[in-house]
């Protein structure tokens, strides 16, 4: 295990952490083919690699590192718009929260007909099942949120602007690759253990065509709900073009990256943070949401949180935290704050400031904060 831990690099203690996420921390150590692994301060139990983790691999890709919905992500616009030139009451505010409940559809809802067609979806490894699973929903399924930790989220900048951010991922289509995909590592490479593909077999290279179309199907997911949003606060074809095409910031932080030597960095609940990089932090539904500035630290390999990180799971949340803590918790807040909302309450998760703290000056500055007016949950 010495030996195995000298691959390690965590931003905060693992005695901090909770038992499942160590030994997922330890169990992944002792792999052969990682080459380094990085722990980022809002670390807590996932599915395999635990949600915060970074894994440098060797010519091998895992759909389990990757999980369920692959390019899930973080978009963010910040107008040249004064708050208190667009939300002059709480009438106002509550207007455009309807409208975004209106037109975006959220949990398990999806568009009648879909909204945009994005390029057309080719099964890398031709799999009649896949195929028809990936087409029946990915369509309809554009320019929606989803549920779960899945955010719109409108608020107030330091410099009193208004600001959207966005988290949402690959929706149904990306829960589909990534299944059939994960169950196939059980059956192909059997010289690896479950979870990987060696990168240039035939199977792993299928899996690295979906996971990048993946990639880009949910860029297009979130970009189209920034679209309509912004459309709702009243901005003209000309600045919604500008706002999207020349200063949102996407980053995404479930991926699997190919570097030129053939090592494969995967994120996993963590954010790119090369030098110079801006990225998005959100702590809760009542804590906002912070701008970064990638310090590009490669001890830690260029990577920073993804967010606050869970307390503990969602039937823990639920039975811990009642809604009368909740309503308090969310006042002055537009929001969906409701007893089916509670595993998603501010309660639920670690404190921002402190996941903050551990990472700033290291892999990130903090550049702005945006204090939420409107969220909206799926």
């Amino acid at each position: 295990m010495k030996k195995s831990i000298e691959k390690l690099s965590s931003l905060v203690p693992l005695e901090s952490l909770e038992h499942s996420a160590q030994q997922q921390i330890y169990n992944n150590l002792e792999l052969d083919f990682l080459i380094k692994m990085a722990i980022m301060p809002d670390c807590h139990t996932g599915y395999t690699l635990p949600i915060g983790g970074v894994a440098l691999l060797d010519n091998v890709i895992s759909p389990e590192y990757v999980g369920y919905d692959i390019g899930c992500g973080m978009c963010c616009v910040i107008t040249d718009v004064d708050v208190k030139d667009m939300f002059k009451n709480k009438r106002a505010k509550e207007k455009v929260y309807k409208k975004i409940y209106d037109k975006i559809p959220a949990g398990f809802e999806c568009h009648e007909k879909a909204p945009v067609k994005f390029s057309v979806y080719k099964c890398a490894c031709n799999d009649k099942d896949l195929y028809q699973k990936v087409w029946s929903k990915m369509f309809i399924q554009t320019g929606t949120l989803g549920g779960g930790n899945h955010f719109i989220e409108i608020g107030e900048n330091k410099n009193g602007k208004i600001a959207i951010t966005i988290h949402s991922g690959s929706r149904n289509a990306g829960h589909s690759i990534a299944g059939f995909y994960m169950k196939k590592t059980r059956l192909i490479d059997k010289d690896l253990p479950k979870g990987f593909f060696h990168l240039n077999s035939e199977w792993g290279q299928y899996y690295l065509k979906e996971l990048n179309f993946m990639l880009d199907y949910a860029l297009e997911n979130r970009s189209y709900m920034m679209n309509v949003i912004l459309e709702i606060l009243g901005f003209s074809l000309k600045e919604i073009w500008n706002y999207t095409t020349r200063t949102m910031i996407n980053e995404t932080h479930n991926h699997a990256i190919v570097q030129e030597d053939g090592k494969v960095l995967h994120r996993k609940g963590a954010t790119e943070s090369l030098k110079g990089q801006l990225g998005v932090i959100p702590g809760n539904m009542r804590d906002g949401v912070y701008v970064v500035e990638g310090l590009g630290n490669e001890t830690y390999l260029n990577s920073s949180s993804h967010g606050a990180g869970r307390k503990g799971s969602r039937k823990w949340a639920k039975n811990k935290i009642k809604l009368e803590q909740f309503k308090e918790e969310m006042k002055g807040i537009v929001a969906n704050v409701r007893k089916n909302t509670i595993d998603e309450s501010p309660g639920a998760y670690k404190d921002i400031n402190e996941v903050i703290a551990a990472q700033e000056g290291i892999v990130i500055n903090v550049v702005d904060y945006i204090k939420p007016i409107i969220n909206v949950k799926g």
